[in-house]
């Protein structure tokens, strides 16, 4: 994220209280809530928004902050997405792993274009920079996010039974 050094600054200006580390996206948490999330027959997209919790309760007038949370969030999910695809080279099928790259690769930069769609608008709106860089950090990081969940929902662990 280009704009991620500059939240780094601003978050250093901000002084000390400011400066706390953001909360971690836990995988197992999250592929739990999926599975529970499916078992019930309901969409596991609200998955995301309670990993996202901590930085949605940033208040706010520390913009840099939330989009610190959030951007520490993006890393943490494309982590998880990087270790999962490592996993399904390992475990699955090569067609599979295949198949899961290509799905997790297209979601991705689809969510991705709707977050730059998303940019220029509110810059042809004007909107103040700080709201610009939070509106792209937790956008970016939604979209790793649902790509995540969509990859564990997709493909259950190889070998566990489940299809």
């Amino acid at each position: 994220m280009q704009h991620a050094a500059a939240a780094l600054l601003a978050l250093a200006l901000a002084g000390p209280a400011a400066a706390q580390e953001p909360e971690r996206i836990d995988p197992a948490a999250t592929r739990a809530c999926v599975e529970e999330a499916l078992a019930r027959g309901a969409a596991p997209t609200g998955c995301v928004e309670a990993a996202h919790a901590p930085c949605l309760a940033v208040p706010a007038e520390t913009k840099m902050v939330a989009s610190l949370c959030f951007e520490t969030a993006r890393q943490d999910w494309s982590g998880a997405i990087a270790a999962r695809m490592a996993t399904l080279r390992e475990t699955a099928p090569e067609q599979i792993a295949a198949l899961a790259g290509i799905e997790v690769k297209y979601d991705l930069l689809a969510s991705l274009l709707q977050c730059d769609r998303l940019e220029e608008l509110a810059r042809l709106r004007e909107t103040p920079a700080e709201d610009v860089l939070l509106q792209e950090a937790r956008c970016a990081a939604t979209a790793a996010g649902l790509a995540y969940i969509r990859l564990v929902a997709r493909l259950p662990d190889p070998g566990t039974g489940q299809d």
